[in-house]
C-alpha cells in the first residue's frame, strides 16, 4: 500500500490531527507476540488463580501481569513449570527478579562463552535475581508444578532498543555484576548494612532462601512496629523495592506518590486502598468522595498496584491494612533504586523527604489523627469479623502522640 502524500497546511490551518489514538509501543507489540494471556487491573487476590497458557519462549505456562500504572515501565508474569521439568535456556539484556510461590528446585547460571555453571536451590518463598544478560535455566525438582512470580525491566529495554537480537542474543558479560570468584555468589547474606541514601536497613544478598520468614529489622516509618529491609541483589540498579511487615492488628499511614510500586503479599492477608490525591484529598469519605477509592483484598501470592495511574504528573494516596492472625508481610518487588539508575528527579544535593515524613514535615504521609475516620472504623470492623482486635496504640490518633514510635509488636 502506498503511503498517503503529505499536504502542507495553508493559512492558519493546523497540521496533523487534533486528537489521535496512541499506537502500540514496542513492548505492547512484544506482549502480543508472546502468545500468552495478559492480565490487566489494579491487582488480584491470588496470582495463582490467573489462567496460564503454553509459553514457547521460556517453557512451561504463563500469564503476563500488566497492572494499571506499570505499563511500559515494568513487566511481570506468573510462570508455571510442570513437575520434574526444566525451563529452556534463558538470557536477556534486562534485570529480572523472581519470587517462588510453590515448588522446589534449582537454578543454574552461567556466563556467555563458558559452560561452567553456578547453581543454587530454591523453595516456596525464596527470592532470587539473575545477573543481567547471564544465561540461566530453572529446574523444578518437585513432582508438582512450580509457580513463580517474576518482575523485570523488559518494557524499558525493549522500547529503547527495539531489537530482539540485541536483547536476547547479546554476548556481553557484565563482569562487574557477575565476575571474579563465584564460589560464594549465591551464599545468603545476614549482616545488615545502612542504605547509602535513606539510612535505613539494607541487605546485600543475591538469594533469600525464605523471604516469607526471614528477619526484618524494626523500621517504624509507615506505622508503629513496622519492619522493613531493602534488598540489594546482583548489582541491580533499577530493581530495588523493599520487603516489609505490619504486625497483627495494625496498618499503615496513608501516603502518596506516583505509579510503579506493586506490592505482593508474602505472608498473612490484608487489603490496600488507593485514591487520587488531588481529586480525593485527605479525607475522601468525609468529603463525599469515597467513590474515588479503589480496594483490593489479597493474600499470599496476591498483589496490588499501589498508585494505579498512567499520568506521570499525578500521585495517589494508598494505605495497607493487616487483616490476619499474625503479621502481614508484603514485597514491593517492582520498586526502583533511589540511586544508581532509578528514576530519580531533581539534581544532586536536593533535599528529599524520607518515607517517615508526614504532611506537616513536608512529607507525603497523613498522620493517623488527620486521617478519614471511616478508615479506622472500617478496619476495626474487618478485624472484629475475624475475631482479632486492633493493636494500634491509642496515642497515635492524637496530635501529641503522632510522632511517637511505638516499637512493641
Amino acid at each position: 500500500m502506498t503511503a498517503p502524500k503529505y499536504v502542507e497546511p495553508s493559512g492558519d490551518q493546523k497540521a496533523g490531527y487534533l486528537h489521535y489514538k496512541r499506537p502500540a509501543s514496542p513492548w505492547e507489540l512484544f506482549l502480543k507476540e508472546e502468545g500468552v494471556p495478559v492480565y490487566k487491573g489494579i491487582g488480584m487476590k491470588d496470582s495463582r488463580a490467573l489462567p496460564r497458557e503454553e509459553w514457547a519462549r521460556q517453557g512451561g505456562k504463563a500469564t503476563y501481569i500488566q497492572l494499571i500504572g506499570t505499563n511500559n515501565a515494568t513487566g511481570m508474569y506468573c510462570w508455571e513449570l510442570p513437575g520434574r521439568t526444566a525451563s529452556k535456556d534463558i538470557k536477556h539484556f534486562y534485570e529480572e527478579r523472581f519470587i517462588v510461590i510453590e515448588g522446589r528446585g534449582t537454578t543454574e547460571v552461567w556466563k556467555n562463552g563458558t559452560t561452567a555453571k553456578t547453581s543454587f536451590e530454591w523453595q516456596p518463598w525464596s527470592v532470587f535475581s539473575v545477573p543481567i544478560n547471564a544465561n540461566f535455566r530453572v529446574v523444578n525438582a518437585s513432582s508438582s508444578p512450580a509457580i513463580i512470580l517474576a518482575v523485570n525491566m523488559a518494557p524499558r529495554i525493549i522500547n529503547m532498543f527495539q531489537s530482539k537480537s540485541f536483547i536476547f542474543d547479546n554476548p556481553y558479560n557484565f563482569e562487574d555484576r557477575f565476575g571474579g570468584n563465584l564460589e560464594d555468589y549465591w551464599k545468603p547474606a545476614e549482616e545488615l548494612e545502612v542504605h547509602p541514601v535513606q539510612g535505613r536497613a539494607q541487605l546485600s544478598t543475591n538469594l533469600f532462601p525464605d523471604a516469607q520468614n526471614c528477619y526484618l529489622p524494626l523500621d517504624n516509618n509507615r506505622g508503629p512496629g513496622y519492619r522493613w529491609i531493602y534488598p540489594q541483589m546482583v548489582g541491580n540498579t533499577m530493581l530495588g523495592g523493599f520487603i516489609a511487615e505490619y504486625p497483627q492488628g495494625r496498618y499503615a499511614k496513608a501516603h502518596h506518590h506516583g505509579s510503579g510500586a506493586v506490592l505482593v503479599c508474602m505472608r498473612g492477608s490484608g487489603y490496600s486502598i488507593t485514591w487520587p490525591s488531588k481529586e480525593g484529598g485527605l479525607n475522601p469519605w468525609k468529603d463525599g468522595k469515597g467513590d474515588l477509592v479503589m480496594w483490593q483484598d489479597y493474600g499470599e501470592g496476591g498483589m496490588i498496584s499501589a498508585a494505579p495511574t498512567g499520568n506521570p504528573n499525578e500521585t495517589w494516596f494508598h494505605q495497607h491494612f493487616a487483616v490476619s492472625r499474625g503479621p502481614f508481610r508484603i514485597f514491593n518487588y517492582t520498586g526502583g533504586s533511589s540511586f544508581g539508575g532509578g528514576n530519580v528527579g531533581g539534581q544532586e544535593g536536593d533535599l528529599v523527604a524520607g518515607v517517615g515524613a508526614e504532611i506537616g514535615d513536608g512529607g507525603r504521609a497523613i498522620p493517623y489523627y488527620m486521617e478519614d475516620p471511616f478508615l479506622r472504623k472500617t478496619y476495626e470492623e474487618r478485624l472484629g469479623a475475624l475475631g482479632v482486635s486492633s493493636t494500634m496504640p491509642e496515642e497515635v490518633y492524637t496530635e501529641a502522640g503522632a510522632n511517637i514510635k511505638v516499637i512493641s509488636d
